[in-house]
């Protein structure tokens, strides 16, 4: 039995063609029955669905493009120095503590139980050049959790901190770095040289009570990523011992004649480091 126009127009429509120009709005809408509405429905939504795939896909890897963290410690030769230090916090809820603060999981967060303001407290177990401190906050999931005010102290011990750096955070989301340039330590006066560093939260978004930090990342230079010439430690002038050159300046006082037989007698006559070392004798 042959196929009417409109059954074709249907078959094309529902085939996606409509789209392509091959069928028009208005001879669609002609041919088109009373019994076809759920099949207008059905390519409107499919096309619709195309449209939003589209979009959502583009939209969802702008998302993710821009939560992408520019910060690389590689790159900026920096290694993490969290392995070095005690990590101490003044209340937690149970569950929420400094096991959750350090975990690499985001979704875990040390939460405090106690009065303002909330301290974190970082001992190293020896004295470290800072370069970097980080930390996560995320203002859409914990609102009024989430720190507006923090203060950071640094020092050897408990009894001589100092204020180093000062944080006014507002709807942050996202690791947020501490400004530690200009500490005065390191060899170019941008690093932090201390033991303790403490981080004071005195308040909070919608005047919260407890706080959220889901991470922290301290960093310190990494020599292995410097280069060997950055760890070698300072020399003076080689000399060269061959005997085809020997500099004039190194004779101290000897001719070239001499300095060659003192080369060639320690040549034959090795210093041994390993000799023991005879008492002073008195006579």
């Amino acid at each position: 039995m042959p196929r009417s126009a409109a059954t074709d127009r249907r078959v094309h429509f529902a085939g996606g063609r409509y789209g392509s120009g091959e069928v028009s709005e208005e001879e669609l809408m002609q041919d088109l029955g009373e019994g076809d509405d759920e099949l207008l429905g059905d390519a409107m939504t499919e096309d619709l669905g195309d449209e939003m795939d589209d979009d959502g896909n583009s939209e969802a890897e702008d998302d993710e493009g821009m939560g992408d963290d520019p910060f690389n410690p590689v790159e900026l030769g920096l290694k993490e120095i969290n392995n070095l230090a005690h990590f101490g916090v003044s209340s937690h809820r149970p569950g929420s503590g400094v096991a959750e603060l350090l975990s690499d999981d985001l979704d875990k967060y040390w939460q405090s139980d106690g009065q303002q303001p909330h301290q974190l407290t970082i001992h190293f177990l020896r004295r470290v050049e800072i370069r970097a401190i980080r930390f996560y906050v995320d203002y859409n999931q914990d609102e009024s959790y989430t720190p507006t005010h923090i203060v950071f102290y640094a020092g050897t011990g408990h009894h001589d901190l100092i204020q180093f750096a000062e944080l006014t955070l507002t709807n942050p989301v996202g690791w947020q770095d501490v400004p530690i340039a200009n500490s005065g330590g390191g060899a170019d006066g941008h690093s932090l040289c201390c033991w303790i560093v403490q981080m004071h939260i005195k308040e909070n978004h919608q005047n919260g009570k407890d706080t959220h930090i889901r991470g922290i990342k301290i960093y310190a230079l990494d020599d292995q990523s410097l280069g060997s010439a950055a760890r070698e430690p300072a020399r003076g002038p080689r000399m060269d011992l061959s005997a085809n050159h020997v500099p004039a300046p190194a004779a101290h006082g000897l001719n070239e004649q001499s300095l060659r037989e003192l080369l060639d007698a320690f040549e034959r006559h090795p210093i041994s480091n390993t000799e023991s070392v005879r008492e002073p004798v008195i006579r």
